[in-house]
């Protein structure tokens, strides 16, 4: 199959350390990085086709330019060949159309292309990009990124008749894929040795999940002429020369070819020449041993400091993810303990996560010096120097070069258990990043009544203070560079809960678990998400596909019974919701296949699950979360004269929708019997273990002391104020306090325009705001499990 050429935003960069010219030969660490893709999920992809991920790095330097990394292999587990039935040829593996390669003159590597038809698809990949880069030897200490592209490539099959037609004849040679989404990640400390899961997630048109983990170490260190040329600047030539670029040497066989006539003159042609020269002037044998040590404690200690945390690494997994009979079959075994031709006190000191190492090296010496000292004679020169500091540095970077691969071929045959334990590290420290963004306030006791402050200036005050301290530096090595948005334009949450100081019982919300920790039920988890007033369950897709990146053993259903009459009776329309939950549960989880029920809604949805819970009352049991967006509890409150409430008088006046009369508390004379006051009246929140209410003071669609559903300190000269603290007093009374939360949500809108001003911007936030979802479902997750 053709690909696109290079990525957007790489073919343009100042390119690499190949144009910058080094008058010496130069001793450069040679940092490899291995990519594991272990698996691919289909969450909403819009198009049924031929999919694969296609990587690139490089390394961006302090001068703003960028050298790129040059792929150097790929592996991938042998998958079992189906046995053809009789009379019949073996059928195409279609999560395998395309193998896996990488493509040198666009130093890109591209994972095997697959076929995805279905809704949750999920595929098994378990490809492994190998690339190397080349840094000066005296940049290891500075902490420059790398930087990583990863792009969802897509071939159409229109006109190979589809996906299924394709899929029983595939005809991968006339194929063509284009880059439809692609996501960047920055990486830190590779040199210092790094694995972390990183999940790669695409835009919300292309919502899908690649499970990426990352490993890199510190290999080599090898004396170059000259920085390798940019493979990248073979990517740009033109065609006629595009033949003779892919047969000419690779960069490390050109750095290390010997160098032109113009090229030796005062140029360094060894490594004693390379380290050690000095003009003219001789150095005595003390100077020379000075200078010595000071070279194995800066190379030779780096590279034990990567060995010992390799090792270490590998010895962890086979620990956790290797059974006995697995460690037999890959024969792994205990690794034999270190015997450096050096000191002891060298090893020690390369690496500051080892504990205490006794161990004596094998010429008895205690110190690096002492060692020199008994290795080279009176007489000792430079050349014999770099003869055995090379030899030395050759030892160890064998041993790293053996523990690498030893690491990647047991990543390949356990890859899921490796991905899942480095999946929970990597939970916990996404779950510290995004808590920076949230500010838990002291418990409260009563949760009727809002407190006598303006809680609507002191969290504007707050959230202005949070923002202007700044956020802390990241722990995490693979860090995606569009989650998080900026702590200045990034949304805040203000968290209340009720009672929980003075129960000293330990709930499920005080203890601390990870979305992928072990389910504590039975059954499968359904969540019902229910729009709005004139929306449809497109609205809540973003929601549940956040909900399905993290919980991908739950069931969904984004409700549609109400899609085309939301503006009729709300009894009416709950009766329905009702009915579609019912025969959602008799179809996918009946019996005990069902574990928990929740219900997410937004704006009016949350009066309409509300009318439907009585009618589920035999599931009551398995309630689980509710969880309202700026929902109406009480009704859009007439309290103040504003922009949107005169608007939504003259829609009540010109619609005539019954729905908009009851939320109004106009469809009866009397307030005590609107259909409002007797839904306060009716069961529904008793029946959940967590009660989720989330409001935002700038949505004037969702009034602030209805979406909390609280008595409000504005209402002490409003004519309807007992009716309203009555229906407060309704909804609360069966609750217990414990299970009652609530978020008051602080948007950064910086949008002037109408919305903004009539509040809507606001609310619909709720519905594209993607850092206020994952922030919910990271930071508490015991609320989706």
């Amino acid at each position: 199959g053709t690909t696109r050429e290079g990525g957007q935003g790489w073919s343009g960069v100042g390119a690499s350390s190949g144009s910058r010219s080094t008058p010496k030969m130069s001793l450069r660490a040679v940092v490899e990085v291995a990519l594991h893709f272990e698996s691919f999920r289909n969450i909403d992809l819009f198009h049924q086709g031929l999919y694969h991920l296609k990587t690139r790095l490089c390394r961006e330097e302090i001068d703003g330019q960028r050298t790129v990394a040059f792929p150097c292999g790929h592996l991938a587990c042998p998958a079992p060949t189906p046995e053809p039935t009789k009379g019949k040829p073996a059928r195409p593996d279609h999560h395998n159309l395309i193998p896996a390669h990488i493509m040198e003159e666009h130093c890109t590597f591209s994972t095997r292309s697959f076929l995805i038809r279905y809704c949750e698809e999920e595929v098994e990949l378990n490809d492994v990009g190998q690339f190397r880069l080349e840094v000066a030897a005296e940049e290891l200490d500075e902490d420059v990124p790398l930087l990583m592209e990863v792009d969802l490539m897509f071939a159409d099959l229109t006109q190979h008749g589809g996906a299924d037609r394709f899929g029983e004849q595939p005809d991968v040679d006339s194929t063509e894929f284009k880059s439809v989404s692609t996501q960047c990640f920055r990486i830190r400390g590779s040199q210092r040795g790094v694995h972390e899961f990183c999940p790669v997630v695409f835009d919300e048109f292309h919502f899908c999940l690649a499970n990426l983990v990352l490993h890199s170490t510190l290999m080599d260190f090898r004396l170059r002429m000259q920085q390798p040329a940019s493979p990248l600047a073979r990517a740009r030539l033109p065609d006629n020369k595009a033949s003779s670029a892919r047969t000419s040497p690779r960069p490390e066989d050109r750095a290390t070819s010997r160098p032109s006539s113009s090229t030796q003159q005062g140029t360094a042609l060894s490594l004693a020449e390379c380290l050690f020269t000095n003009g003219n002037v001789s150095e005595s044998r003390e100077q020379l041993l000075n200078r010595t040590e000071g070279l194995y404690r800066q190379h030779v200690n780096a590279l034990v400091a990567s060995y010992l945390s390799l090792s270490a690494w590998l010895r962890q997994i086979q620990a956790d993810c290797l059974t006995p009979a697995q460690c037999e079959v890959l024969n792994e075994t205990d690794e034999p303990d270190l015997d450096w031709p050096f000191s002891s006190e060298a090893k020690a000191s390369a690496s500051s996560t080892t504990r205490g190492d006794n161990d004596r090296s094998r010429n008895g010496h205690d110190t690096l010096r002492k060692y020199l000292d008994s290795k080279f004679s009176t007489d000792v020169t430079p050349h014999t120097v770099a003869m055995h500091f090379a030899y030395d540095m050759n030892l160890a970077s064998c041993r790293i070069l053996g523990t690498w691969h030893r690491a990647l071929n047991v990543m390949l045959h356990v890859a899921r258990e490796v991905t899942s334990c480095l999946r929970e590290t990597w939970e916990k420290r996404i779950a510290e990043r995004w808590s920076v963004s949230l500010v838990r306030e002291a418990d409260r006791a009563d949760i009727s009544t809002a407190d006598k402050v303006d809680v609507c200036e002191t969290h504007h005050i707050a959230a202005d203070n949070v923002r202007n301290k700044g956020e802390p530096q990241s722990k995490i090595a693979v860090e995606d560079m569009s989650l998080l948005p900026k702590l200045d334009v990034r949304p805040l949450i203000f968290e209340q809960r009720y009672g929980h100081q003075t129960n000293g019982i330990a709930t499920e919300a005080s203890v601390p678990c990870a979305p992928s920790a072990p389910k504590p039920y039975r059954g499968v988890h359904l969540f019902v998400l229910v729009h709005g007033f004139q929306g449809n369950s497109f609205d809540m897709r973003l929601m549940k596909n956040n909900l399905a990146l993290l919980y991908p053993d739950s069931i969904f259903l984004c409700s549609t019974s109400n899609e085309d009459n939301t503006e009729g009776d709300i009894n009416e329309m709950g009766i329905r919701l009702a009915q579609e939950v019912v025969n959602y549960i008799c179809d996918w989880c009946p019996g005990s296949a069902l574990g928990r029920l929740s219900f997410v809604a937004h704006s009016m949805g949350g009066l309409i699950t509300r009318a439907a819970l009585p009618l589920l009352h035999e599931y009551s049991s398995k309630m689980f979360t509710f969880l309202s967006f700026s929902s109406s509890h009480l009704g859009i409150l007439q309290d103040k004269i504003s922009l949107f409430n005169t608007g939504f008088w003259v829609l009540k006046q010109w619609r005539k929708s019954q729905f908009l009369q009851q939320v109004s508390m106009t469809d009866h004379t009397e307030p005590r019997e609107t259909f409002l006051y007797k839904l306060s009246k009716a069961k529904g929140f008793e029946f959940f273990q967590n009660v989720i209410l989330v409001s935002c003071y700038e949505d004037q669609y969702g009034p602030f002391p209805s979406a909390r559903a609280e008595i409000s300190r504005a209402w002490e000269n409003q004519a309807d104020k007992e009716v309203y603290t009555e229906m407060v007093k309704n909804i609360w009374g069966p609750v217990q306090k414990e299970r009652l939360t609530r978020f008051d949500v602080n948007f950064v809108i910086p949008e002037k325009n109408l919305d903004a001003f009539i509040g809507r911007a606001a609310h619909i936030q709720f519905l594209e705001c993607q850092p206020i979802m994952k922030m919910l479902i990271h930071n508490y997750s015991h609320l989706f499990r």
